[in-house]
């Protein structure tokens, strides 16, 4: 299942990568767009470091339209936005919380409207901070988890399938 979060703004108001990366490790999360491109325009896809886990989501850019034709809730609030920044991932919570972080600086660098377009929702840059934490809190969750399961995989000596060597036979015999 797929997930997509649209941010309409100006053109002429996207921050750099470097602007968004200092936006975002302002609000005191160590983030890192991977890659040497400046103009995250310039992308089809962005990786991303959040707190050292690393995550990768398609971005698409497109003329407004493109998405309010499909999505007539939105039209309304639709006035001088010449772009649509559509963020796509799956069940990553390292995704999450860099498309929310990077919708963030959006807001601030350039007044962008964030849509939820899966549950017809509009974000607030209040409600994308609030968020953040929880998608971090999942993602150590999940991070727990898999290191139990491994702990947990460990192979261990099963007694009923364990074959003595002729050295445990002969210790026996002596017990």
């Amino acid at each position: 299942m797929s997930m997509t979060q649209v941010a309409f703004l100006r053109m002429a108001d996207i921050p750099s990568k470097t602007q968004i990366e200092q936006t975002i490790q302002g609000l005191g999360y160590d983030f890192k767009i991977l890659g040497d491109s400046e103009n995250i325009t310039e992308v089809d896809g962005l990786s991303c470091s959040i707190n050292g886990h690393e995550t990768f989501f398609e971005t698409y850019f497109d003329q407004p339209t493109e998405i309010t034709n499909d999505c007539e809730w939105i039209k309304p609030s639709i006035t001088n936005q010449d772009l649509a920044i559509s963020f796509v991932w799956g069940a990553d919570f390292a995704a999450g919380a860099c498309i929310g972080l990077i919708s963030i600086a959006l807001i601030d660098s350039g007044q962008a409207l964030i849509y939820y377009l899966d549950d017809e929702m509009k974000y607030s840059r209040e409600m994308l901070i609030a968020d953040t934490p929880q998608f971090l809190n999942e993602l150590e969750k999940e991070k727990e988890n898999r290191a139990t399961s491994l702990n947990e995989q460990k192979p261990t000596k099963n007694k009923e399938n364990y074959k003595k060597s002729f050295w445990d036979k002969l210790k026996d015999l002596f017990k």
